[in-house]
């Protein structure tokens, strides 16, 4: 597959994090993107991770989803910038139900 626009990166970006499930989602980007594309993707993936996850029904899902994000990503620290974009989601959708 070629690349040939930034709408397009985005939108596998954004449909492949929806599978939430980190490992799951490195090996969609992987069959998608030509390998010269792949750290972009990889790097992008923390802007849609956060809502991904938020958007799952139980807490335990959250949970196993950003324990299923390794501590030694690149960018670094992945896990605890997923977990607080998911926080950080949550207690904003908190305010605007209040």
């Amino acid at each position: 597959m070629e690349i040939r626009s930034f709408s397009q990166l985005h939108k596998i970006c954004e449909l492949a994090a929806k599978k939430t499930h980190y490992p799951t989602i490195i090996a969609d980007l992987h069959k998608q993107l030509p390998r010269e594309w792949w750290d972009c993707a990889e790097s992008t993936l923390w802007y849609f991770l956060p809502r991904a996850i938020l958007d799952l029904p139980t807490k335990l899902e959250r949970q196993e989803a950003i324990a299923s994000i390794p501590k030694d990503t690149n960018p670094p620290n992945m896990r605890g910038f997923v977990e607080s974009g998911v926080i950080a989601l949550w207690k904003a959708g908190k305010k605007s139900v209040a």
